[in-house]
């Protein structure tokens, strides 16, 4: 090779190392990905390859080729460390972790091996040339070599394997990221064997080069520092049995297959104690549940702690294979969840507000009766407002009730624009004081509930009067379109505004004895935003009063759109 050739050969390694240690350097900043530390040793190796060539290259410029050749021989060190990098990453990768467990340890010290023999056959040459030709002992070193560098790049197989097989079965991961990953982690092995005819470059810089470019792109463009929850090393392990809900598995005779750890917990028997007894048995209190796939319920069953009530939701378990393959589930699996407070708090809140509605305003009727006969105009006057306003409360509880119930209705076309005007004219019509405004388009239509919407409507401009304080009350109300999936209804007011304090107890959900809110209307909006999945806002008017902004989703909308899709075919 001329110095001409020389030179530009070292050029190019000169970039390839370039390359490849920016390459290094991104992934590197990546430090904490989950799988980055393996692919950051996948990468320092390469780039070590990479700068023992170009060291090659410098010497034979300037020392002469015979020394250039010695130092070049060198790079068959990071060629033997890298099928174990590999290796390691792409087991990471697969979900199996990424930590220096003994058997990896093993695995990456086995790239050792080669260099070690190596050096022995060496050393059997040195010691006695003449004698070392057809020794046995050379040819033990030469075999042991041999099959310590073929088991190295059958760990180049086994984790291309892996890496196929996890991108055939996972679509995170496209064909297009496999193949970069497999070209360039084999780049430099083809480019060695395959050679070049080129004066410029080897086969091994060239495929250094592809190498470093291609793994570039894999950084930049495809996920390639977490790692991908394998089904059978991670799934089971980390979410199913990690979950406080007892899981249990079932053929379709009803005998049990499987269960998770919380079996242990609730039903007080250990998976291996059930394995094969029939399901009804192992939990008591399921004789008459429904158990195909698909059905809930909630079943009283006796627990470790006592009678409980447990909710229950069936799951038809499918048989490995094509999922575009129609074939018949295999088994079931049926999840079992303590709902016993949540119900408690239930009831307790039923009869909560059944007392609220009933005993508490059937007393306050009597005194509202009998207020007329105290004489004390004042002392009288006082006690029917406070009376008339705990009755009105209680109406509202039973309003709110009956709004929670409506969401178990199909929702359905609304226009938002003819709600408004209802409620306009129904607040004109009982207080002639107040100025009211509507500001809409002609017609804006979504899917919803009507009947939540109109209370949530009606409690808004309630409560912007009844806390209006001017002596002529302003409310505008406007309906308007966001975009093809949502609407906004805004409510504007000239009173106080809604004071911080009521803001904050509804933006944080809760309330205390020091912490409270004034009354239960705007609870009641807030409980039916969150129940047709919208948001709200609360903003302060200009110069006074309240902007209060409800933006309401169409529930359909996804739905209605991929049938309009379907039917132009895209």
């Amino acid at each position: 090779m001329g110095l001409l050739e020389t030179v530009v050969n070292g050029l190019l390694n000169v970039t390839v190392v370039a390359l490849l240690s920016w390459t290094t350097w991104t992934a590197f900043q990546r430090w904490e990905r989950p799988n980055a530390r393996p692919f950051v040793a996948l990468l320092g190796a390469l780039t070590a390859w990479a700068l023992i060539l170009l060291g090659a290259t410098l010497t034979a410029i300037f020392l002469g080729s015979g020394i250039g050749d010695t130092v070049a021989s060198a790079s068959f060190l990071p060629a033997l460390i890298v099928p174990g990098t590999w290796t390691w990453y792409v087991l990471g990768y697969a979900g199996r972790g990424t930590g220096l467990t003994r058997r990896r340890i093993l695995m990456l010290s086995g790239s050792i091996l080669p260099v070690v023999l190596a050096g022995a056959a060496l050393a059997v040459v040195a010691l006695d040339p003449p004698e070392s030709e057809g020794s046995l002992v050379l040819l033990v070193l030469l075999s042991m070599l041999a099959a310590a560098v073929v088991s190295l790049f059958g760990l180049l197989v086994y984790a291309a394997y892996i890496l196929i097989r996890l991108g055939w079965r996972y679509t995170l991961i496209s064909n297009v990221q496999v193949a970069v990953l497999l070209l360039g982690i084999s780049a430099p092995y083809l480019g060695g064997v395959i050679g070049t005819n080129s004066q410029v470059a080897d086969g091994m810089t060239v495929g250094l080069l592809l190498s470093g470019g291609l793994f570039f792109i894999a950084v930049r463009r495809y996920p390639v520092l977490t790692g991908v929850p394998s089904s059978e090393s991670v799934a089971r392990k980390r979410v199913v049995e990690s979950l406080r809900e007892a899981v249990v598995v079932f053929d379709w005779d009803e005998h049990v297959v499987d269960a998770n750890e919380s079996v242990a917990q609730v039903f007080d028997r250990s998976r291996d104690a059930i394995v094969g007894e029939p399901l009804r048995s192992v939990v008591d209190g399921t004789g008459s549940a429904d158990l195909s796939a698909g059905a809930t319920g909630t079943v009283t069953v006796k627990t470790t702690r006592g009678r409980r009530q447990l909710q229950y939701s069936v799951s038809a378990v499918d048989a490995p294979g094509d999922d575009d393959q129609e074939r018949d589930p295999v088994a079931r699996a049926v999840v079992f969840r303590d709902v016993t407070e949540r119900r408690t708090q239930e009831q307790r809140l039923a009869v909560l507000n059944r007392i609220l509605r009933h005993n508490v305003r059937n007393r306050l009727d009597v005194v509202l009766a009998n207020a007329d006969r105290i004489d004390d105009d004042t002392l009288r006057t006082d006690i029917r407002d406070n009376a008339t306003e705990l009755v009105e409360l209680s109406k509202k509880a039973r309003e709110a009730e009956r709004l929670m119930e409506n969401r178990t209705e199909s929702p359905e076309p609304l226009n938002l624009v003819t709600i408004g005007r209802d409620i306009v004219e129904q607040y004109r019509a009982a207080d002639s004081e107040t100025e009211l405004t509507l500001s809409c388009p002609d017609e804006l239509s979504i899917y919803s509930y009507p009947a939540i919407i109109r209370r949530l409507l009606s409690e808004l401009v309630d409560n912007a009067i009844s806390h209006n304080t001017e002596s002529t009350p302003y409310v505008e109300i406007t309906v308007r379109s966001c975009d093809e999936s949502t609407a906004e209804i805004l409510v504007a007011d000239n009173g106080p505004g809604i004071p911080e304090r009521e803001r904050a107890v509804l933006t944080e959900g809760t309330e205390t004895q020091l912490k409270h809110g004034r009354g239960i209307g705007l609870w009641t909006v807030q409980w039916a935003v969150r129940q047709l999945g919208g948001g709200i806002a609360f903003e302060e008017n200009n110069p006074d009063g309240s902007i209060v902004t409800v933006r309401l989703p169409d529930v359909e909308y996804a739905s209605r759109r991929e049938g309009r899709d379907r039917y132009a075919g895209r």
